[in-house]
């Protein structure tokens, strides 16, 4: 003979433990809240502008014919040569003029037939290095410059 000390329905149970899985599962709500509103608060600007750079060198590029022959490219900036890799933004472009022209390589010197110049700031007038000739303007920021003399 089974005697029943407590009369609990399974109804009850049922709601306790779906209650239970409710409240354990709360802690994770406001993730779901969350969720619309970091989509309206993230800067894309410097992801655009990353892909637009890039885009913009590689159409130039491509337009060149003997750009990549010689697998090697010079590098300028309105930062000083040696102080290139020192400065954030700096370094950003360098890697950013690099990528879009890959398979060549980027070196940071004035010694190659084709230097590509990216201006941390707009130039009111760019002005090509010694020996060099403005070949193409990418965007306001970005120039290939072309050796005249060897």
């Amino acid at each position: 003979m089974i005697y029943k000390l407590h009369k609990i329905s399974d109804r009850f149970i049922f709601r306790v433990i779906f209650l239970l899985i409710i409240l354990w599962n709360l802690k994770y709500l406001f993730l779901i809240v969350q969720v619309p509103f970091t989509m309206l608060f993230v800067d894309y600007l410097g992801q655009n502008s990353f892909y637009s750079q890039v885009t913009d060198i590689k159409k130039a590029v491509k337009d060149i014919k003997d750009f990549q022959d010689e697998g090697k490219v010079g590098f300028v900036s309105d930062i000083a040569q040696n102080s290139v890799f020192d400065i954030e933004s700096s370094i950003r472009n360098f890697y950013i003029a690099q990528y879009a022209i890959v398979p060549s390589v980027l070196k940071n010197d004035k010694l190659e037939n084709y230097v590509i110049g990216a201006y941390e700031y707009v130039p009111k007038k760019v002005i090509a290095p010694d020996g060099f000739k403005i070949y193409k303007k990418v965007n306001d920021k970005t120039y290939i410059f072309k050796r005249i003399e060897k």
